[in-house]
């Protein structure tokens, strides 16, 4: 396997990556259920659709500062900035006294949760070939899936009544179902603060050489045009990871009069003049990420009364519905690892937008004034099914369009996990919205809201299909490049 193994406590980085960013999305979803309640005790209930949007805020600012300077700088120092603001905003959200200090708390929270994954996933990016990246970006979303789902739970083991108090230098602290998920917070934090001293410095997260393995495009080479080979250095302690790089800083592979002379570059500069960055590509799946967010927390905001009007099911059906789609998530994840080696990520891509476009369509309803409760559950199946599969494969494929000696890599992991910090403050705002219009003597209060989704997936497919040439992998047409240069020759 391509991607680089260091070892810690019996554990590669992966696994340290994975329990990291499933800590941080838990941090996010622990405070959901008890937001309101918390809000009104303290007798600011009038923050309440504030605090839980404030959260992408941060979200949306943190990701892509800190991807940019997990790239630059090293990799323990960022996850610890990172991790002394969310145990800033954890202490701050369990002693809070007013309405305004949530509001803070919840916005350091959202910088916390969103510089994890922009790190972790940058971390992924720098420490896996092409051909294995798809499958770790999976692991990363199935992470925050899972995260997600688990939050709430976690608070409601831990602190389904009142623990307190703890005292602190004298001072008496409460714990109780409010409280409880900021002191989780805390406590998730300094857990991930360990995993990072063993398994995620610098030394252990310092990846693959910039240009690694062309195994996709070797289909491409002839035999006499054979595909770049590993050269291992003598002084690397991974043993040699095949590369097609080594520590000179330049060599060339040109072909004249059936003599070959090996030529690889690692000067950006150069690579950028053979072959310039396909920017709409990165486009697309900028695209595609902020509607696959859009919808996801649209329909997660509208589900629970939907089902309740609709179906009449009460509050454990609509948990069984979340929970199952957190195993459809996870069974995408194992579908993904099995087709990534043989499928290109931008077919198993375009599956997962029509997949989403198709959902939504069954999830409409124009005759009648409630939904089809069949095609609901099926086109909820394919949606979520979708989500998990967009998100998975965009992030790999948009660090493969761009060139692998970049140093724009956490630059780009973070301004697209903006895009999906920007779609969930949009999306709850526009499904209350129409959700509050619409009339109930003609339609349910959920077709609309579906009609506008599908519109947007059907408007993204289309423009996918139109830039579809525009997603190759960067290696691929750098190679292609080279194939028809050698061919003039």
């Amino acid at each position: 396997m391509p991607s680089v193994q260091n070892v810690a406590l019996g554990l590669d980085w992966q696994a340290f990556v994975y329990m990291n960013v499933f800590l941080a999305c838990s941090s996010f979803s622990c405070a959901l259920p008890t937001i309101e309640p918390y809000l009104q005790e303290l007798g600011a209930v009038g923050f309440w659709a504030y605090a839980v949007s404030i959260y992408s805020v941060g979200q949306f600012i943190a990701s892509p500062i800190w991807g940019y300077l997990c790239s630059v700088y090293r990799s323990e120092n960022t996850l610890y900035a990172s991790l002394l603001i969310g145990i800033i905003g954890g202490f701050l959200y369990a002693t809070a006294q007013s309405g305004m200090v949530i509001l803070i708390a919840r916005l350091l929270i959202g910088l916390y949760t969103g510089s994890q994954e922009a790190c972790h996933r940058t971390i992924v990016v720098r420490c896996t070939a092409d051909v294995d990246r798809t499958i770790a970006q999976a692991g990363v979303s199935t992470a925050t899936v899972l995260g997600f789902l688990f939050g709430p739970a976690f608070a409601g083991i831990f602190f389904f009544k009142p623990l307190g108090p703890l005292y602190l230098l004298g001072v008496p602290l409460k714990l109780d179902e409010f409280t409880g998920p900021g002191w989780i917070i805390v406590a998730f934090c300094l857990i991930s603060s360990f995993f990072v001293t063993v398994g995620l410095t610098q030394e252990q997260t310092k990846g693959l050489p910039q240009c690694v393995s062309y195994t996709e495009a070797e289909s491409l080479r002839t035999r006499d045009q054979t595909a770049y080979q590993a050269l291992s250095s003598p002084d690397r302690s991974d043993g040699g990871i095949r590369s097609p790089c080594t520590d000179a800083s330049k060599l060339r592979r040109d072909f004249k009069d059936g003599v070959s002379i090996i030529s690889i570059t690692k000067d950006p500069d150069v690579q950028a003049a053979r072959m310039p960055t396909r920017f709409t590509g990165i486009g697309i799946c900028g695209l595609v990420l902020f509607v696959n967010a859009l919808g996801f927390s649209a329909y997660e905001t509208i589900t629970t009364p939907l089902v309740k009007n609709d179906f009449g099911w009460d509050l454990f059906y609509a948990d069984m519905l979340f929970v199952a789609a957190g195993i459809v998530c996870i069974l995408v994840f194992f579908v993904i690892r099995v087709t990534s080696a043989t499928v290109q990520d931008r077919y198993l891509l375009l599956c997962g937008v029509v997949f989403s476009t198709v959902g939504y369509g069954l999830m409409t309803e124009f005759v009648h004034n409630r939904l089809a409760l069949p095609r609901f559950l099926l086109g909820f199946a394919a949606v979520n099914a979708a989500m998990e599969l967009n998100r998975s494969v965009t992030m790999a494929l948009a660090s493969k369009i761009l060139p692998p000696t970049s140093n724009n890599q956490g630059l780009l992991q973070g301004l697209l996990i903006s895009c999906v910090a920007c779609a969930r403050i949009i999306g709850p705002m526009y499904a209350v919205w129409v959700w509050n219009v619409t009339d109930r003597d003609r339609y349910s209060q959920g077709h609309w809201i579906f009609v506008g989704l599908f519109v947007c997936f059907l408007i993204t497919t289309i423009a996918y299909i139109a830039c579809f040439d525009h997603l190759r992998p960067y290696r691929v047409l750098l190679l292609q490049w080279e194939k028809r240069e050698l061919s003039k020759m």
